[in-house]
């Protein structure tokens, strides 16, 4: 078992109330307590249409609870690659921000941070385009167009 802490990324599924069970990616661990069975209850903020509510108490089983980046990115599915270059990128963003733990404020990532999460990123674009150059070749149109929103439009 992973031992999760607050604040760490993780994907859960959950019973959504308009898609069945659904995966959602880059939740974050919000609490940790002992479990008997499991070793770990986890609450996890969860997105709107979780039938369980936004927040929600799970036991730490790798069934339905795992770190986003705990396998190696060789053995990542696209759909969890995109998901992690997408986290990566926005983290890489001048303005970007992380909830603290214990409070949950956000607070700004600092260069040094900013730069490793984009070397990060490099590696999962890079390892995307080489699985699955259809789904890369998506995000990357998908990227293109929030690049010229940004721009203005330019």
């Amino acid at each position: 078992m992973t031992p999760y802490k607050m604040g760490d990324r993780v994907s859960v599924l959950y019973l959504s109330t308009t898609c069945g069970t659904w995966l959602a990616y880059n939740r974050y661990v919000l609490e940790v307590a002992p479990d008997p069975t499991y070793g770990q209850r986890v609450w996890v903020e969860m997105p709107d249409n979780c039938a369980g509510g936004p927040i929600l108490e799970m036991p730490a089983h790798s069934d339905f609870l795992n770190a986003m980046e705990a396998e190696p990115i060789t053995s990542q599915t696209p759909g969890l690659l995109e998901a992690n270059l997408n986290w990566r990128v926005a983290m890489a963003a001048p303005d970007s921000e992380v909830p603290s733990w214990p409070s949950g404020v956000h607070v700004p990532v600092t260069p040094r941070e900013r730069s490793t999460h984009a070397a990060r990123a490099v590696l999962l674009m890079e390892q995307l385009r080489t699985c699955d150059p259809a789904a890369y070749s998506r995000w990357k149109t998908k990227l293109d167009a929030k690049i010229t929103l940004l721009e203005g439009g330019r």
